[in-house]
């Protein structure tokens, strides 16, 4: 769809957006099995260094807690879909 304003034909999504949208929306798999392998190989380190496991599943939570944390701030602290 497309909105004429003063003779300017002006598109209501960029060309560059649609193809950002569709890329990210092909590459999340990509980059979320990518930074599952990242996990995986920290936690074999940190076992192979002799970490007890407990202090890698505190690591872990505390990094889980403050990407979470991030996220919601982008977000406002509210839920991206609202009811």
């Amino acid at each position: 769809m497309s909105v004429t304003a003063v003779g300017i034909r002006v598109s209501s999504l960029p060309t560059w957006a649609a193809f950002s949208i569709a890329i990210a929306a092909l590459l999340s798999p990509v980059l979320a099995f990518l930074m599952g392998i990242a996990v995986e190989i920290l936690i074999g380190l940190a076992k192979d260094a002799g970490v007890p496991a407990l202090l890698v599943i505190i690591a872990i939570g505390a990094v889980a807690w403050f990407l979470r944390r991030v996220r919601s701030a982008h977000h406002g602290g509210k839920a991206s879909v609202q009811t």
